[in-house]
């Protein structure tokens, strides 16, 4: 089963053996479409995605209408791995194959002096 769009789940939490498994990896998939679009770069290393995407993606659902066989139908499709993802610029960071980034976290304010103004 695939996530939905609105979650992404933590790739850091997950275990080596299930991001290791196919179906556990397939699983950070939140369906954004982004990596079936052509996609050209630019000389200032800008990516820009083209209207046209691979003939196997269903543009209204961003579902891959041949997800469980895409390696043997469509010998183009870019196998995913967590060794490419990070090379990947084209991917956006959003995409459930990158690792969550860190949340911002506010520090504690026991053990600061509270800072006073002059008058």
């Amino acid at each position: 089963m695939r996530n939905s769009r609105n979650r992404r789940p933590d790739i850091s939490v997950m275990s080596d053996n299930a991001i290791q498994n196919d179906a556990g990896w397939d699983s950070l998939c939140n369906q954004c479409g982004r990596c079936c679009f052509e996609k050209l770069e630019d000389s200032r290393g800008r990516i820009i995605y083209l209207e046209t995407a691979c003939r196997y993606l269903d543009v209204v659902t961003r579902r891959c209408k041949i997800f469980e066989r895409r390696f043997q139908i469509n010998p183009h499709c870019v196998k995913l791995t967590a060794e490419l993802v990070p090379q990947l610029s084209w991917l956006p960071s959003e995409c459930g194959y990158r690792p969550t980034p860190p949340k911002f976290t506010r520090k504690s304010s026991e053990g600061r002096k509270k800072r006073t103004r002059g008058r």
